[in-house]
């Protein structure tokens, strides 16, 4: 009899120590060999103060953030992330640097099950046709959002000015914005609205109060999940926490209002961490 006990508790210890290493396998290959969670685009036109809010805005949320360059992207990929951000900036210079090659690497990634979100500019280079100022650019965009983005839109604020402005939910469904209230007020500085192609199977998330049209989508890819915003969530208009600190500027006559005088009228965070969980699938 004590035989049979001692061998049930080995059988038992044993079933119990191949779950904790089977438990901690499985939990471990998506991050353990992970050089850090998000990759956050920082080469030629991404704005410094875009990269540093947007950086310590995932820090906020517990997650690692590496700065890469396009020649990383170009030359070596992005197995050794979770997720690809790209942020504000020009997408048309993010367009020159990151090679077709790179292009492609970053399409696989996600399509294999990577992540991807794109703030102004990085919502920009996301799309198949980009429209600046009327004018399509001559650029060949990453073209992962089936559908243009266009803009500056002086009807939600007159270019070359920034303001926060008034965002509606209109998709209260979705993991991302399920839990939001009705209305955001979002940092709009020269972002584009999004133009889905007719047949493109997308979710839109939010609307721009001024002219209802499209400031926030997401969709699935391949294996992976896509988020891209036109305003700038990762700002924080009242707050320090971003490490950002605009300061008052004069063109011409006019007078340019830094960030600290505006007010979002509370933090867009939760919303970028909801956004975050949702393409990490967590």
């Amino acid at each position: 009899m004590n035989q049979v006990k001692k061998n049930g508790g080995k059988l038992l210890f044993g079933c119990l120590f191949a779950f904790l290493l089977f438990f901690l396998t499985t939990n471990c290959n998506s991050r353990c060999d992970k050089r850090a969670d998000v990759a956050l685009y920082s080469d030629q036109g991404a704005d410094e103060d875009c990269i540093q809010a947007t950086e310590k805005m995932f820090e906020w949320m517990g997650y690692t953030v590496e700065l890469i360059k396009a020649d990383y992207i170009n030359e070596v990929g992005l197995d050794s992330f979770r997720m690809l951000c790209v942020p504000g900036g020009n997408m048309y210079q993010y367009a020159q640097d990151i090679s077709l090659e790179g292009k492609e690497k970053i399409i696989d990634f996600i399509q294999s099950g990577g992540s991807y979100i794109g703030i102004c500019g990085g919502g920009y280079f996301a799309s198949e046709k980009v429209i600046w100022q009327e004018q399509q650019l001559p650029m060949t965009p990453l073209g992962i959002f089936p559908g243009t983005a266009k803009g500056p839109i002086d009807e939600i604020v007159p270019f070359p000015d920034q303001e926060v402005v008034k965002v509606n939910i209109v998709d209260s469904n979705h993991p991302i914005t399920q839990s939001e209230q009705d209305t955001m007020w979002i940092l709009y500085y020269w972002g584009p609205i999004f133009i889905p192609n007719e047949d493109a199977e997308v979710s839109i998330l939010a609307r721009y109060d001024r002219g209802d049209s499209p400031a926030m989508i997401a969709f699935n890819y391949g294996r992976g999940r896509v988020f891209i915003t036109g305003p700038h969530p990762e700002i924080e208009e009242d707050s320090d926490r971003d490490g950002v600190v605009f300061v008052d500027t004069v063109i011409g006559d006019v007078t340019y209002r830094s960030e600290d005088a505006l007010d979002d009228r509370g933090s867009d965070w939760d919303l970028m961490r909801k956004a975050t969980l949702w393409c990490l699938k967590e």
